[in-house]
C-alpha cells in the first residue's frame, strides 16, 4: 500500500513540475471547470463554470455587498460538509453563489482521476486561473507557496476584527504554517500519536512521561521493555519507514519551504538515521507483537473506540516522542485545509464563507471525522458524546459493532491531548517523504554510510525545492 500511493506522489510533483514549465512561459489553458476529458461535477444553480474559469467577482467589497458574487471552490471529493454549508451560507447571503467543483470518481478510478486533478488544479492556478478557494489536502501545498500561488490567511484575520483567534485551537492555528505563514486553514484536524499497552509497559516496570520524551527516551524505555517484558518489540515498523515518520513529523526541522532550503546533511539527520538503526539493531523495531501501534485518532468518538480495538484491553493514547531540537507536545494532522487562490478577485466574500464553515452554525458530530477547530463546537460534541452514554464499534473490527462506554476520565484524557497537539504532521512532504524512504534503503541495508546517503537526500531535495 505503501508503494501504491508514493507512486501516486510522484506522479503529481512530477505533473507539477510539468505545469510550473507550461506556466512560466505564460502557458496553461485550463481551469478548475469541469474538464471535457476528466470525470467531474459541480453543484450551483448555473452549473459547471466551464475550463476557461477565472475567478469571480468585481470589488472585493465582502459577502454584505449587494452586487451578486460567485465563490468557485474546488475539491477532490465531494463532501456532504461543504454541501450542507453552500446551502446555509446561500440562505443567509442571497447575492452570493456557491459553485462547488470535484470529481465524480468511483473506486476504480481514483488514482487516475487524483492525477488529473492535480493537472487541472495545477496548470490553472499557475497560469492564474484555477478556483477561489481549494481543499488543499490532496494538493502539494509546498509547491503552492513557494510559487506565491495561495494568500497568506494570517493577513486576513489581522485585518477581520470580528475574528476571535481564542474562539478556535490556536495551537492547530499557530503550527499549521507552511514557509511562515497560514497559506491553509484547517477546518478540522486528526490527532496522531502511539496506542500503547499501559498494562504491559507497567508489568515491565516501565514509566512513560509521554508529555516530554524525546526519541532517546524511547529508545531506553524501548530497551528496558525488550529486556524485562513479555513482547518481542516496541514498536511494529521497518527502519525506513520509521524514519520516513519521524521526518514528516519533524518536517519544518529539515525542510525551509518558503527559503526553498533543506537540511538533509545536518548532523542532527545524520544522528536520526543512526538511531532509527541503533533501534532496530537492538530489537526495539521490528515485526514481532508491540507493546506501541502509531494511529490516527479521528474523532471523540473515534478514540474511544481505537483505543478498543487493539489486543490489549487497556491500551492509551501517548503522544509521540520528539527530537532534542524540538519542544515537547503533541502531533496533529490537518484536515479539510482551505487555501484561497492569490488571483482571487473575491477574496473577502471566500474569506467570509471559510469563517462560516469554521462557525458554531455548522453542523457537527463527535462521530464525524476530524476535531472540529472551533473550540464551542468540540465541546458541544463532547457533550452530545456523553449524552449518548455509548459509541458504537466498527462492525468489520475486532469490537464486531459491540458498544463502547463513554468514559469520563478517557474524555479528561483526550482533552489534553486535543489542547497539547502543537507538531504539524504535513500533508506537503509528500515528495520529500518518497525520497527519504528510498534513499535510506541503502544505509539500513548496510550498502552506503549515513554521510553519503544524507548527502544524496540533500542533493535530491535542494533539487526539488527548486524546481
Amino acid at each position: 500500500m505503501r508503494t501504491k500511493w508514493i507512486g501516486i506522489l510522484t506522479s503529481f510533483i512530477l505533473i507539477f513540475a510539468l505545469a510550473a514549465c507550461s506556466g512560466s512561459n505564460g502557458a496553461g489553458n485550463g481551469g478548475m471547470g469541469k474538464p471535457s476529458s476528466t470525470p467531474g461535477n459541480s453543484q450551483s444553480g448555473s452549473g459547471g463554470s466551464g475550463g476557461e474559469h477565472k475567478p469571480q467577482g468585481g470589488n472585493g467589497s465582502g459577502a454584505s455587498s449587494g452586487e451578486k458574487k460567485t465563490i468557485i471552490f474546488s475539491t477532490f471529493w465531494k463532501d456532504e460538509k461543504f454541501t450542507d454549508a453552500k446551502k446555509r451560507y446561500e440562505a443567509l447571503h442571497p447575492n452570493i453563489e456557491i459553485k462547488l467543483e470535484y470529481i465524480d470518481t468511483d473506486n476504480a478510478h481514483v488514482e487516475a482521476d487524483l492525477e488529473k486533478f492535480a493537472t487541472t488544479t495545477n496548470t490553472a492556478m499557475l497560469a492564474g486561473k484555477g478556483p477561489d478557494l481549494l481543499e488543499m489536502d490532496k494538493l502539494p501545498m509546498d509547491n503552492y507557496v513557494k510559487n506565491g500561488l495561495l494568500v497568506d490567511l494570517d493577513t486576513m484575520i489581522e485585518h477581520d476584527q470580528a475574528f476571535k483567534r481564542d474562539d478556535y485551537f490556536t495551537n492547530i492555528l499557530d503550527n499549521a504554517k507552511v514557509g511562515g505563514g497560514l497559506y491553509g486553514m484547517p477546518l478540522s484536524f486528526f490527532l496522531m500519536g502511539f496506542a500503547g499497552d499501559a498494562d504491559a509497559i507497567a508489568k515491565a516496570g516501565v514509566q512513560v512521561d509521554d508529555k516530554s520524551w524525546s526519541w532517546e527516551d524511547f529508545a531506553g524505555i524501548g530497551n528496558k521493555l525488550v529486556k524485562d517484558g513479555e513482547f518481542k518489540n516496541v514498536i511494529a515498523a521497518s527502519p525506513g519507514s520509521l524514519l520516513t515518520m519521524m521526518v514528516t513529523d519533524h518536517y519544518a526541522s529539515f525542510v525551509d519551504v518558503k527559503n526553498k532550503k533543506a537540511s538533509f546533511d545536518s548532523a542532527a539527520f545524520i544522528a536520526m538515521m543512526g538511531q532509527v538503526k541503533k533501534m532496530t539493531e537492538d530489537g526495539v523495531i521490528g515485526e514481532g507483537r508491540p507493546y506501541f501501534f502509531p494511529t490516527q485518532i479521528n474523532s471523540a468518538g473515534d478514540y474511544l473506540t481505537t483505543m478498543q480495538e487493539y489486543l490489549s484491553k487497556n491500551m492509551h493514547l501517548y503522544a509521540k516522542p520528539h527530537t532534542k531540537e524540538t519542544s515537547p507536545g503533541g502531533y496533529f494532522r490537518s484536515y479539510r485545509t482551505i487555501g484561497m487562490n492569490a488571483k482571487s478577485d473575491v477574496k473577502q466574500e471566500a474569506w467570509d464563507f471559510i469563517k462560516f464553515m469554521m462557525s458554531e452554525e455548522m453542523a457537527y458530530s463527535p462521530l464525524s471525522a476530524g476535531f472540529p477547530i472551533n473550540k464551542s463546537v468540540y465541546a458541544k460534541g463532547l457533550e452530545e458524546l456523553k449524552e449518548m452514554g455509548s459509541v458504537k464499534g466498527h462492525e468489520e473490527g475486532p469490537l464486531k459493532g459491540a458498544a463502547v462506554q463513554v468514559d469520563d476520565a478517557r474524555i479528561e484524557r483526550l482533552n489534553g491531548y486535543v489542547n497539547g497537539a502543537v507538531h504539524p504532521v504535513a500533508y506537503q512532504s509528500d515528495k520529500i517523504e518518497e525520497i527519504v524512504y528510498q534513499e535510506t534503503m541503502a544505509f539500513f541495508s548496510g550498502q552506503k554510510s549515513a554521510e553519503a546517503v544524507a548527502k544524496l537526500i540533500q542533493n535530491k531535495a535542494t533539487t526539488y525545492l527548486n524546481e
